[in-house]
């Protein structure tokens, strides 16, 4: 049960929530469980039964999967503030997709898809409202699966670095990594040395200016001109697929 006004507060001014009726909204309130992960905590095996959503309430959590051949792919990272496994409760077989592991102390906020699809067969405005925010969500994935297979190491390096960038319209900017290297490289699926070879090779073209975890970009508008999509593929553009792990 939610018992801070900060948590009450972050519920009801989520997109998934915001629009629930008053009493729909304590329903769910009443039956959301708060709980603590220390960091490298693993909060869910893919393919355990899914019975919760999660809403990140502080940290960060690691979402991803284990390959056939044993190794592991970094889906999605979570920040505070987002949901994760809210789609699952709309499958046919409900269990989950994903991995999920603490990358550093998170509290988490569970929700119980039963009870959430209840209040949305009977809220038909709320569900347009929920599909609209998990659009919103799909897009982004598409526009992600599209870099990792159409741009080369390099390209989705640069493209990661400006969706860092919070100001937009600013001509440069400074940023600080949130995340440590080797987790970034797996994000963009390329290997730590391919990740090192990507930014020497940003601050070799005076794209950007690196030390340690802060990033400095000179001129946002020359990196997104250097890298931006629709280049000439490279020598290893094959068939329309670009490996997964190019310099």
């Amino acid at each position: 049960m939610i018992s801070t006004q900060e948590q009450r507060q972050l519920i009801i001014h989520h997109p998934m929530f915001s629009h629930f009726t008053e009493k729909a909204l304590e329903e769910l309130l009443a039956d959301a469980q708060p709980r603590d992960y220390p960091a490298q905590a693993l909060i869910q095996r893919q393919g355990d039964p899914a019975e919760r959503f999660y809403l990140v309430q502080s940290g960060k959590v690691k979402l991803f999967r284990i390959s056939a051949d044993g190794k592991e792919k970094v889906v999605e990272i979570i920040p505070a503030g987002r949901t994760f496994a809210e789609a699952v409760m709309f499958m046919q077989r409900s269990v989950f997709p994903v991995c999920a592991e603490a990358l550093e102390p998170v509290r988490l906020i569970g929700f119980s898809n039963r009870l959430m699809l209840r209040h949305l067969e009977q809220n038909p405005q709320t569900c347009l409202h929920l599909l609209g925010h998990m659009s919103v969500r799909l897009h982004q994935r598409l526009d992600e699966l599209e870099t990792l297979t159409l741009q080369n190491a390099t390209q989705r390096l640069a493209l990661y670095l400006v969706s860092q960038v919070r100001d937009r319209g600013a001509e440069s900017a400074e940023i600080e990594l949130a995340l440590p290297k080797s987790l970034i490289a797996a994000r963009l699926s390329i290997k730590p040395e391919t990740f090192s070879r990507a930014i020497a090779n940003l601050r070799d073209r005076g794209l950007i200016d690196s030390r340690a975890r802060v990033i400095s970009i000179p001129s946002i508008q020359n990196l997104l001109d250097e890298f931006a999509e629709g280049q000439t593929p490279g020598p290893d553009y094959k068939a329309g697929v670009i490996a997964t792990d190019k310099p």
